[in-house]
């Protein structure tokens, strides 16, 4: 076998990585849900760089709480089969306002 020298290695120049204007996660707005007696976790809503509204809401699993990423659709279900016209109305609000954010920054 040969012996590779470093030196004969093929350099490719260097390329410019695309970057988004608008790169990063901005919180919308939080509100607290009912879920069971004094167990009342936050969900926040958070707009992506992509345009898409997702809730993060951290439930006690386990050990401790385990973050999850949910859509307003599932969260406006529990409101509604729970019988929460109020959060049902914030979900809303928050989410309406997500929207007019999203389309000012131009994503959706």
């Amino acid at each position: 076998m040969e012996n590779l020298v470093a030196h004969s290695a093929v350099r490719t120049p260097s390329q410019p990585v695309p970057r988004r204007t608008n790169s990063f996660v901005r919180c919308i707005g939080e509100l607290r849900l009912p879920l069971a007696g004094p167990y009342r976790p936050w969900a926040r809503l958070y707009l992506f760089p992509d345009g898409r509204l997702l809730w993060r809401v951290r439930l006690w699993e386990g050990y401790g709480p385990v973050a999850h990423l949910v859509r307003t659709e599932t969260l406006r279900s529990f409101a509604r089969i729970n019988g929460l016209p109020a959060l049902l109305a914030e979900l809303d609000r928050l989410h309406a306002s997500g929207r007019a954010e999203a389309a000012r920054a131009g994503g959706c």
